[in-house]
């Protein structure tokens, strides 16, 4: 596998990890087999993508760029998709999460 589809591995797995939280919050509202479903699919893929790309890279780069990742997308969705908001120390805390994954994969 080419390096260079490392980072869109690794975003994909963050995107499908994502997409099984958020589904996560909506089964207290919408319990059901297609919500389950989906949440273990997203599961399943997503462990399959990081599989795909811990191949090549190290654990730790893998590790940091998913979390990453997935920090920025869940604080994304919980905002528009469920009206949440941050305080400062939060909004800060992002912002952490975010320099510290550039830095590791600078």
């Amino acid at each position: 596998m080419s390096t260079s589809m490392i980072p869109l591995i690794a975003l994909g797995s963050a995107g499908l990890y994502s997409v099984a939280m958020i589904a996560m919050k909506f089964w207290w509202k919408l319990p059901g087999v297609g919500l389950g479903l989906l949440i273990v699919a997203t599961l399943l893929a997503g462990a399959t993508l990081e599989l795909a790309a811990l191949r090549d890279e190290r654990l730790g780069i893998i590790y940091t760029g998913i979390l990453g990742a997935e920090v920025v997308l869940i604080a994304i969705a919980s905002f528009f998709l469920f009206g949440e908001n941050f305080s400062y120390r939060e909004g800060f805390g992002i912002a952490l999460v975010i320099l510290g994954t550039a830095l590791a994969w600078a």
